[in-house]
């Protein structure tokens, strides 16, 4: 149905189904959600420097479901509609094993860059697909690379990070998503290169190989 590949259709029904349970949720119950299951800087610090089991289960928990949780419907159906576009290209081209082990590391890189760049001691709340989504944007641009070749693939890369960066790094990502909210231009950095990365391999270990 509608030509969509069976991972990135359940990826963006998950996304989708989680939003609206948040948003049909009360206050007190959203507000549990993200303080248990955003990714937290502040927070990892502490596991880091208290690395029990549970602790480092519960980081493991986070670099996951972050990416399952959106600040508005805007901000839900911008990811979902950006990783139906770039996941179904990524997964038809590699695979839905492939895509789905792209999909998450790239969110695991975007949550690590964000933690690499924050402010000691501030509690930031990292969440939304938009890691692994610009992960599936860098697997994209190594996609289409024999179709358009180096300058091609330079050219779309430098446009999309010379935009990440002049929305997410200046004052005018506020004046997108209103007062108290942020664009993670890092974790998109981090996805995009973790997904050109891991296309790049993928291509390496077999053209012809797709599980």
């Amino acid at each position: 149905m509608f030509n969509v590949p069976p991972a990135t259709m359940y990826m963006v029904a998950a996304i989708f189904i989680v939003h609206l349970l948040m948003m049909v949720t009360t206050q007190a119950t959203e507000n549990w959600v993200l303080l248990n299951f955003s990714f937290r800087p502040a927070v990892v610090t502490a596991i880091l420097d208290n690395p029990t089991v549970p602790n480092l289960f519960h980081l493991f928990v986070t670099l996951n479901s972050h990416m399952f949780l959106h600040h508005d419907w805007a901000h839900m159906v911008i990811n979902a509609g950006m990783l139906l576009a770039f996941g179904t290209m990524v997964e038809r081209h590699f695979g839905p094993t492939r895509f789905l082990v792209l999909y998450f590391l790239s969110g695991w890189s975007g949550a690590i860059a964000e933690y690499l760049i924050a402010e000691p001691g501030l509690d930031i709340f990292l969440y939304g697909a938009s890691g692994g989504v610009f992960g599936a944007m860098g697997a994209t641009a190594i996609v289409l690379l024999p179709r358009y070749k180096w300058r091609g693939v330079l050219i779309f890369v430098a446009v999309l990070m010379g935009i990440n960066l002049l929305v997410g790094a200046t004052d005018l990502g506020t004046l997108l998503v209103g007062p108290g909210a942020g664009i993670a231009w890092a974790a998109h950095c981090g996805g995009f290169a973790a997904g050109m990365l891991l296309a790049f391999l993928y291509t390496r270990i077999g053209k012809n190989t797709r599980i």
